[in-house]
């Protein structure tokens, strides 16, 4: 029979379905050791352990995004901050200045009027827009006009006017037909070595306080060729040289010395700060509608000799503009037309 030859009825060996037969239990037993290991509360914990490392990453990447917008935006905020205060100061700065610029033009003059009449040491005689009388109170003559001369000791088209008219008002100063005043500014100060401007022009001041009679002699003196600086030689000058100026002029060698102490610097800032604001006596410079040095007033009004073909015409027409002609300058007999009140003649044609 098949079954004593040890054979099974399916014709497998009977160790053979025993092997078979173990090989799938251990599978089963592996299988079940696995699931076993798999939900094991190790397992499980090690599971969850990775997802809450996972989720807190997670949390850290978001909290940090939301840090970077909130950074952001206070950032934006500090900026937007900074720029409103900027913009509100700028605008404050600007009404401000607006409003000081409108106070200043029209209540500037005013105030630096007021500044020159309560000045601690005034010189001797002066008027009160800041004019030093170049003659002693005993010549004035209230009949004549007035002649006002602005300069700047620096300036050098004031040495060829005062120059070019030296002769005829020296003349008309001793005939008693006119009434001169000097106003020395230092507006070209910053140009000079030294401050020459102030320093001369508060020299000229002491002068005027002391030895009127010399004024327009020493104030002259001050643009002689070979002693003025010019901007192409602008030299430093000594004390020592304007008192050399001062007593070739008749200036009294005590005076002389004693000018160059600087007792009348401080009228000198206040009367240029003053004049330098008075608009009746600003002209167009170089674009520009301001004060200039010479200018010259024939009874308190301007007088535009800048209107002339050249320089050498001043003469001339100064002298017809008072009212006078060539021949009668210097005659104590004869007084310019125009006398003490009256507007300066027009200036000929021919001149124009």
């Amino acid at each position: 029979m098949a079954m004593g030859n040890g054979q099974g009825s399916d014709g497998r060996k009977p160790e053979a379905m025993d092997a078979n037969m173990t090989d799938s239990d251990e599978n089963q037993q592996k299988s079940k050791e696995s699931d076993n290991v798999s939900n094991s509360p190790n397992a499980k914990a090690n599971g969850n352990f990775a997802q809450m490392n996972d989720n807190i990453k997670a949390s850290a990447v978001q909290l940090k995004e939301k840090a970077l917008n909130i950074h952001e935006k206070i950032q934006r905020r500090h900026v937007l901050v900074i720029t409103s205060t900027l913009a509100a100061i700028l605008a404050i700065v600007i009404v401000v200045t607006g409003c000081y610029a409108f106070w200043d033009s029209k209540y500037g003059e005013q105030r630096n009027y007021q500044q020159l009449q309560s000045l601690a040491q005034k010189p001797v005689g002066m008027t009160k827009n800041g004019g030093l009388p170049a003659f002693k109170a005993s010549d004035y003559n209230p009949g004549a006009p007035s002649v006002d001369l602005y300069v700047d000791y620096f300036c050098p088209g004031c040495a060829v006017v005062e120059q070019d008219l030296f002769r005829p008002i020296k003349d008309m100063m001793d005939a008693k037909q006119i009434n001169l005043y000097i106003h020395p500014i230092n507006f070209l100060d910053s140009k000079t070595k030294n401050h020459y401007s102030t320093r001369a022009a508060s020299a000229v001041a002491y002068v005027a306080s002391h030895q009127p009679e010399r004024l327009f002699d020493f104030s002259t003196a001050l643009y002689d060729k070979t002693y003025q600086p010019s901007k192409k030689d602008n030299r430093e000058v000594s004390d020592q040289e304007i008192i050399n100026q001062a007593i070739k002029a008749g200036v009294k060698k005590d005076v002389a010395k004693k000018s160059t102490k600087g007792t009348y610097t401080d009228y000198v800032e206040k009367a240029t700060k003053y004049t330098s604001r008075r608009r009746e006596l600003y002209v167009t410079m170089q674009d520009q509608f301001r004060f200039s040095t010479p200018t010259i007033c024939i009874n308190g009004k301007m007088w535009q000799y800048r209107q002339l073909h050249t320089l050498d015409d001043v003469k001339p027409t100064f002298i017809h503009s008072l009212g006078l002609h060539r021949e009668q300058v210097g005659d104590p007999k004869v007084m310019p037309a125009i006398g003490a009140h009256g507007e300066a003649i027009p200036i000929q044609q021919k001149y124009l």
